[in-house]
């Protein structure tokens, strides 16, 4: 009887414990888009020879003359860089003669570039063109500053969840309290457009037209508000 009555005691003395705290959860989301402000792609040279020293020297040549057309072009020393480098023994099978036949070396150097003058990138593939190129890949478009698209997007999705929470605290005729947490759940933000392969460059001419679209952020939080009493 004495341990009942102390409980008792206890719940009458501390009548939060008597009631759970409730909250409202949301998400919130947002899109910004803008257009984009540079474009990053991959480019360079094959080269076949009878031997390894043939083959990458052809490939050298080509990059030579492309690296300084680039620059010439505005490209910077920073925005240019080699990611791609191989030399690969060639050969078949004769099957009528059961024996592998060797058909010399093939060698590619690829550099990554990025262009920040758009008005210019046209220009740019088409003079690369004239200087061998033959391999062109992975274009993509990009925002040089994502931050400052990434934090309006931040905003929205903040804004967005907001005004969910009011929206369902007034359809449920109680008042909203003040934020509990709020969880980032966008994972990429910057959205580009879709990588393409593009042709290769022997088969162009003039100036490569070329269409940037547009890039998006999306962001996504989950906040939760207290419901005030």
């Amino acid at each position: 009887m004495r341990a009942l009555t102390l409980v008792v005691a206890l719940l009458l003395a501390s009548p939060v414990l008597a009631e759970s705290e409730a909250f409202i959860t949301v998400s919130g989301e947002a899109n910004v888009v803008t257009a984009p402000d540079m474009a990053t792609l991959s480019l360079g040279a094959k080269e076949r020879g009878k031997d390894p020293i043939t083959a990458m020297n052809g490939t050298s040549a080509v990059l030579e003359s492309v690296i300084a057309r680039l620059r010439a072009q505005g490209v910077e020393e920073r925005d240019i860089q080699t990611s791609s480098l191989r030399l690969n023994r060639l050969a078949r099978w004769d099957r009528d003669k059961d024996v592998e036949v060797f058909e010399g070396f093939e060698a590619s150097n690829i550099l990554t570039i990025r262009v920040k003058d758009l008005s210019r990138l046209s220009a740019v593939l088409a003079a690369v063109l004239e200087d061998g190129a033959n391999s062109l890949s992975n274009l993509s478009w990009g925002v040089q500053n994502p931050q400052v698209l990434e934090d309006e997007a931040r905003r929205r999705a903040v804004k967005d969840a907001m005004a969910k929470a009011a929206l369902y605290a007034d359809a449920a005729g109680v008042d909203l309290g003040p934020v509990i947490s709020i969880r980032d759940t966008a994972d990429p933000m910057v959205q580009t457009s879709m990588h393409r392969d593009a042709p290769m460059l022997e088969a162009m001419a003039a100036d490569v037209p070329v269409a940037a679209g547009e890039i998006e952020a999306t962001a996504r939080v989950t906040m939760v508000f207290e419901i005030a009493r």
